[in-house]
């Protein structure tokens, strides 16, 4: 049993144990199901692409497009269709794309930049073993001609080097080895340096591409969801009551407040989030946040293109109402600092600055 009191039921394509549909599938293999059955309509006039039509298939969602759809011009969709290596996005799918491949470049210079900084240890690492098999062969030679010279050089009283001497030169040849020595330490330092580095490198490329599939399977199960805030929530409700209740409003929210007629199965389910506070614990709790999870991604967007329009409500619960997208972690993060720049924009006399599909924007004024 789900927590309205629903029976779950399993999925027959996937095996999800839940809420499924008629056909016994549930919402995510109904929509793959219902893709592969569009694959071949035009997503914006949703007229069969025939034939005989002008039609572009997006290279990334794989949906089809009549070129006038999409205002693709006839030279253009000519230009398309000889070069077979030119890609093609729908004006949905760009968005996306434009942000991984700013990501990609971004990941692809600090790829560079640290192959650019191995190169340099490797240089170096280079150098100081040059240097250190051009000071072990000096010891060598070093320590042959003290060889040499204890055998053939004899001074007063048929005695070899004297032990003043001798000692002198062992004083030097110690210098020299320790020396080498430093450089011997040095070449196993930049060998680990070395070894640091490519590891680091690797660490970093991976874990910048996981986070980029997370975030798009995070916006992929998000792109049919809906946020509201501030709706007021009853206490002293069971779940199935408080699902009805809320339903009701935003069903009275869309069709009365922002002119968006839903039909029935458009919303797929309603759910608050986070964990209720206790009755008490905070007399001023502001009510959870309600996420809405609707059928379709445009409708979606007709609900936040619209949403605005609430601000003109004569209802007080509603005043403080505002709806937008269902965002990942690190959309929310973006929002915020978008915000914080608009403010202080706007504290420093600039107007006409907006956020706008995840950057700022400036209205063009006609004189």
């Amino acid at each position: 049993m789900d927590k309205r009191g629903a029976k779950k039921k399993e999925c027959k394509e996937c095996g999800y144990l839940g809420k499924v549909n008629v056909d016994e599938m549930c919402i995510n293999c109904e929509e793959e199901d219902k893709r592969k059955m569009d694959l071949n309509k035009c997503k914006q006039c949703r007229r069969k692409v025939q034939g005989d039509d002008e039609g572009i298939q997006c290279d990334k969602c794989g949906l089809w497009y009549h070129a006038v759809c999409e205002n693709i011009g006839e030279a253009l969709y000519k230009d398309l269709q000889k070069d077979n290596d030119e890609l093609w996005f729908c004006r949905r799918c760009k968005p996306t794309v434009k942000k991984n491949l700013l990501e990609y470049k971004k990941l692809k210079e600090d790829n560079v930049r640290m192959k650019e900084e191995l190169q340099e240890v490797w240089e170096e690492l280079q150098e100081v073993k040059k240097g250190n098999e051009q000071a072990c062969e000096a010891v060598r030679r070093f320590e042959e001609l003290i060889e040499e010279k204890n055998e053939n050089v004899t001074l007063q009283g048929n005695d070899t080097i004297s032990d003043k001497t001798e000692t002198k030169l062992a004083k030097e040849l110690n210098i020299i080895k320790k020396q080498v020595e430093g450089m011997q330490k040095k070449i196993e330092n930049l060998g680990k340096k070395w070894e640091e580095r490519e590891n680091e490198m690797d660490e970093y490329i991976t874990k910048k591409v996981f986070e980029i599939i997370k975030e798009n399977e995070e916006r992929d199960k998000r792109k049919n969801n809906l946020v509201i805030h501030n709706i007021e929530e009853p206490n002293n409700m069971n779940e199935k009551k408080l699902y009805d209740h809320d339903l009701s409003v935003c069903m009275d929210i869309f069709g009365n407040e922002i002119g968006e007629r839903i039909e029935e199965g458009e919303i797929v389910d309603i759910a608050r989030l986070g964990k209720k506070e206790e009755v008490g614990e905070n007399q001023n709790q502001r009510p959870r946040c309600l996420l809405i999870k609707m059928k379709e991604p445009e409708k979606k967007w007709s609900i936040i293109k619209n949403a605005k329009k609430i601000k003109t409500t004569r209802k007080n619960e509603y005043k403080r109402v505002f709806i937008q997208p269902d965002l990942t972690r690190s959309e929310r993060e973006k929002e915020k600092e978008l915000r914080e720049k608009l403010r202080e924009k706007r504290e420093q006399g600039e107007e006409g600055w907006y956020i706008r599909r995840g950057q700022l924007e400036r209205r063009n004024y006609m004189n």
